[in-house]
């Protein structure tokens, strides 16, 4: 499924799109799973952009099933064997993207910092399932900032894995943010096609003008004993990338 491309490719740019994985017996379930999640808690009539919704994977078992019996979590799996990957952070993200919202994202950001924080939350990868067409710009989007996990290492190894808290992982916040190697560009995917990116990936939500909400859903993927050695991972992008760091050796 992840082929030695795939390495190469994640390794320069952070990320891959892989198309058609999950069929539509799976997101059939997932979209009832959300409209039932919707229909108790829907959104404020006023919302527009994002809107989220975070469950634990055993409240939302459509998506788990999505995530374990399409592949997705074998190719990610594949991106760290042999390390084992889960759930990372035991939530499962909806994220919505509500029209109309003509926004264009000015910097990225990093999950999992708060200036609260003994320590970032941080996770191995994420993943995610489009549960919409996205095949042009404009309909909701994930904006990223393409070889960013590479700049955001280098970030922290000169000012330790901690750097971000203040800033809530937003690098644009900082007196002297890192300059990025390329500019950011929205993602493009069909429905069914699934996103696997390196935690250290910079990335934002774009805006929505089409007629449709957007949805997708997310995953904080970890490896095991990533808590252990969290510090390395940000230090060095491919510390839990074992078959990514081989290929590019």
């Amino acid at each position: 499924m992840i082929t030695d491309q795939h390495l190469r490719t994640f390794a320069a740019a952070g990320y891959l799109v892989l198309p058609g994985l999950v069929d539509e017996r799976l997101l059939a379930a997932v979209d009832a799973e959300i409209d039932a999640l919707a229909a108790a808690e829907p959104a404020p009539t006023s919302q527009i952009g994002p809107h989220f919704y975070f469950r634990a994977p055993d409240q939302l078992p459509a998506a788990d099933a999505a995530l374990r019996d399409s592949g997705a979590l074998e190719a990610a799996g594949q991106l760290v064997a042999p390390l084992p990957i889960d759930h990372g952070l035991d939530h499962i993200q909806i994220a919505l993207n509500i029209p109309p919202f003509p926004h264009r994202p000015g910097s990225p950001h990093i999950d999992g910092h708060r200036p609260e924080l003994e320590r970032p939350a941080s996770f191995t990868l994420l993943g995610a399932i489009y549960l919409s067409d996205e095949t042009e710009a404009e309909r909701g989007n994930l904006w990223v900032w393409p070889g960013s996990h590479l700049t955001h290492q280098e970030y922290f190894r000169r000012h330790g894995p901690r750097a971000l808290l203040p800033v809530s992982g937003q690098p644009g916040l900082l007196d002297e943010p890192p300059a990025y190697d390329a500019p950011p560009i929205p993602l493009t995917a069909r429905r069914g096609d699934v996103l696997l990116a390196h935690f250290l990936l910079g990335h934002n939500i774009g805006g929505n003008t089409s007629t449709d909400t957007r949805r997708i859903v997310y995953f904080r993927l970890s490896c095991a004993g990533h808590d252990q050695r969290w510090p390395d991972t940000f230090t060095d992008a491919f510390t839990e990338y074992r078959p990514v760091a081989r290929a590019v050796s």
